[in-house]
């Protein structure tokens, strides 16, 4: 499929987290997947469908390198409880969780994810073979896999469907939930297989004493000194890290991935030092977690979280609007094993579209641009999203959409039935803790 988008009043290229380089009144033409043409003299191939961007910024596709995507039937379900709190909460709902659950949820991610311009994402869940399709029957690309504990570690039937559009990965839950002789498992099978292992890590302060009791040290370094800390570890959350865990992250070239929104709707208490990791190497891209936990899946809300929540923690004005749209396009990608959409020649064709026709977008200016992605953009702005040369969102698609969003939630209907059933049940009072603090 090829597409031309014409006289884009903004085009965002990113260099680095610290640098974009913004293009004017350019062209973008895309052929077979990726970009052919980018600037004022692209020549319009015959015969291609062609998109008007004189009022649009064109970015980098998003990528949410961590969620869990079929958990939208469960937002708002659990909105006012600490970590563990929430954990046993939920834990009761998924008792129901089946594939039709997983299957509607994913796809109605998927649809959130898309109209908000996200064009890869990293999941945990149950099911993954059913994320996987679905995923691929929305057009976005997915890394997902069996979760350590649940499922058989041997990677060959998942490595044989990798393509363009999914990889395989080893999903961990964390340090804290799993026993030593499956946490070796899934590092042995990551390293025999070539792939990586996701994993939450240093989340809350709690889930730091939990491990340094379980094994003496904290999550990073009992990586390390298993020896299981390498370049295939997508670390996680990372909110009560160590300068010297930083340390152990770079040298052994480990992935990063933040969840801003998680982290203060769950009361966590500490935010990531995403300014340090930028400064230390390490690869660090941006997730939504889940919806129970984050409510939306939408990633341009993390990319200003991410900063205001840094400025608020860490008083240091030092992470600004491109480290954030940076990690959340290009270093996610690259936390998730995927080519980035560098909005280069030959890069791949993952791109979202904004709108400036809003208020909050103008005055529309090559040295605000960047500021007004960060800081105002919504995703109701988002008005296309492509992966790999195809249009997977448009808003002239709004209606068709509506409905299908609508078959989603009525298939979902007996499971979140269910889940409020169960969570009657458990709670009794408003608030117990099911699970004791130490």
């Amino acid at each position: 499929m090829s597409i031309a988008l014409r006289k884009c009043r903004f085009v965002l290229i990113p260099i680095d987290y610290d640098h974009f380089s913004v293009l004017e009144h350019a062209d973008i033409i895309v052929e077979d997947g990726r970009i052919a043409c980018i600037g004022d003299r692209c020549e319009k191939p015959r015969g291609v469908d062609s998109i008007d961007c004189s009022e649009a910024v064109a970015i980098p596709a998003f990528g949410n390198a961590h969620t869990h995507a079929a958990m939208v039937s469960l937002r708002g379900y659990a909105d006012d409880y600490e970590l563990f709190e929430w954990l046993d909460v939920v834990w009761r709902a998924e008792r129901f969780i089946d594939s039709d659950a997983v299957r509607y949820g994913t796809r109605l991610a998927c649809i959130e994810m898309s109209m908000g311009g996200v064009g890869a994402f990293q999941d945990m869940y149950y099911h993954p073979e059913v994320v996987a399709e679905e995923a691929r029957r929305a057009g976005l690309r997915v890394r997902t896999g069996p979760i350590a504990g649940m499922h058989s570690l041997d990677l060959r039937p998942w490595l044989a469907r990798s393509n363009h559009l999914f990889k395989p990965v080893i999903n961990v839950h964390a340090l804290y939930t799993l026993d030593r002789d499956v946490l070796e498992e899934a590092f042995e099978n990551a390293k025999r297989f070539g792939v990586d292992v996701h994993i939450h890590l240093s989340e809350t302060r709690r889930e730091v004493y939990l491990v340094r009791r379980k094994f003496g040290y904290t999550p990073v370094e009992v990586l390390e000194r298993m020896g299981w800390l390498s370049d295939r570890v997508v670390a996680v959350h990372l909110n009560w890290v160590t300068s010297w865990e930083l340390q152990y992250l770079a040298r052994s070239r480990a992935k990063a991935v933040i969840c801003p929104v998680n982290g203060g709707k769950l009361a966590v208490g500490s935010f990531p030092p995403f300014r340090e990791m930028i400064d230390a190497g390490i690869v660090t891209g941006m997730g939504s977690d889940g919806a129970c936990s984050a409510n939306r899946l939408s990633i341009l809300t993390q990319v200003r979280t991410a900063i205001l929540l840094y400025r608020l923690s860490y008083w240091d004005t030092r992470v600004r609007a491109s480290n954030a749209l940076y990690a959340a396009t290009v270093g996610s990608y690259l936390a998730m094993g995927f080519e980035p959409p560098t909005m280069r020649v030959g890069a791949p064709a993952d791109i979202a579209i904004i709108s400036l026709r809003k208020p909050w977008m103008r005055p529309a200016r090559s040295s605000r641009v960047l500021s007004e992605v960060a800081y105002s953009a919504e995703d109701s702005d988002v008005v296309t999203t492509i992966v790999g040369g195809r249009i997977v969102w448009s808003a002239d698609r709004a209606e068709e959409v509506l409905k299908e969003v609508e078959h989603c939630e009525k298939m979902l209907s007996r499971f979140i039935d269910r889940a409020e059933e169960a969570r009657e049940k458990a709670l009794g009072s408003e608030k117990p803790p099911f699970i004791k603090k130490s």
